[in-house]
């Protein structure tokens, strides 16, 4: 896979190769833009990974120029922010064509946000089982369970959520210190946006986290927590422009 990496740094290079090379990502870096737009079309990369943060006012010709020739599903173009990236700058990026935007931080957040973009345009094999959503500020997803015995209602926080279960953090760990390895916790809530879902879960792991898989859960859910995930760019979106209204 031909990755096109534009950045000034060679640390950005640098922390992109080490995440990218395992996943079968051949990088080519170029620190000048100019450069690699002369060189685009010999290039025909995959994936475009383009720091705005060394290069604010380059990456829209760059992108303009490649949208020319090639399509979102032809070359992945991902734009690198920095911390003064603006919502008009986002809304310019959608406009023109651009696949996603992630932090130049590379915490583990942006890590996953990175992968989820390769697997949303099938860069990379996705693994569904082992996929996790770590929820944002931005998200409305709450997660309840009704202890077994006693019937207490456990709140918490949703730390990640895939397909098959989920790891909560219960607001009360003293709630939930005899709810065990193994045992099923038949009412459980999960709210995703408008939708609430009734689950069966399992736990399969505990200390002061809860790890929990859904039981049988129905392809409804499924549906919607994909749908959820996809739609985490439009979300951040929205949440940009009600802050800058």
């Amino acid at each position: 896979m031909k990755t096109l990496v534009i950045a000034e740094k060679d640390k950005t290079k640098e922390i992109l190769s080490l995440h990218l090379r395992p996943l079968g990502f051949d990088i080519i870096h170029y620190h000048n833009p100019i450069k690699a737009m002369d060189n685009i079309d010999e290039i025909e990369p995959d994936l475009v990974l383009f720091s705005a943060e060394d290069f604010p006012r380059h990456w829209k010709p760059f992108l303009r120029l490649l949208r020319a020739s090639r399509t979102k599903e032809q070359t992945v173009f991902i734009i690198l922010r920095g911390e003064h990236f603006s919502f008009e700058e986002a809304s310019k990026a959608s406009h023109l064509g651009v696949n996603g935007i992630i932090s130049e931080t590379f915490d583990s957040r942006e890590k996953n946000r990175l992968q989820e973009l390769f697997i949303r345009y099938k860069m990379i094999k996705e693994e569904r089982l082992d996929t996790r959503y770590v929820p944002e500020s931005f998200d409305n997803i709450e997660f309840l369970i009704t202890h077994p015995v006693n019937y207490t209602l456990i709140t918490g926080t949703i730390l990640d959520l895939s397909l098959e279960g989920l790891r909560y953090k219960p607001d009360n760990p003293s709630l939930t210190q005899d709810l065990a390895r193994g045992i099923t916790l038949p009412h459980c809530s999960l709210k995703i946006e408008d939708l609430i879902f009734s689950l069966e879960c399992k736990v399969v792991r505990h200390n002061d986290v809860l790890a929990m898989q859904f039981l049988n859960p129905e392809e409804d859910l499924k549906e919607t927590i994909l749908t959820f995930i996809d739609k985490k760019s439009e979300r951040e979106l929205h949440r940009l422009l009600n802050r800058s209204a």
